[in-house]
C-alpha cells in the first residue's frame, strides 16, 4: 500500500496570495484613512505605489487626498 506523498503548502486559490508587511501602527491607521478618503483601500495603494516603484508599463503615483 503506497500513500501520495503530501505537497507542501495551501491549494491554489485563484487569486493573488496575501503578503504581510512591517509598518508602525500610526502610519498603517494613516494609510487606510486616506485611502478610504480617496475612495481606495490600503491594499490598492499599496499595489499602485509597488507598480510604479518598480515602473511597470502605465504605472502611475496614486492621487493623494
Amino acid at each position: 500500500m503506497s500513500e501520495e506523498k503530501r505537497r507542501p503548502g495551501r491549494p491554489a486559490t485563484g487569486e493573488t496570495p496575501v503578503r504581510s508587511v512591517k509598518m508602525p501602527d500610526q502610519r498603517w491607521n494613516t494609510l487606510g484613512d486616506m485611502a478610504k478618503e480617496a475612495g481606495s483601500d490600503r491594499s490598492k495603494v499599496i499595489n499602485e505605489l509597488a507598480a510604479w516603484w518598480t515602473r511597470e508599463d502605465g504605472a502611475e503615483l496614486p492621487e493623494r487626498p
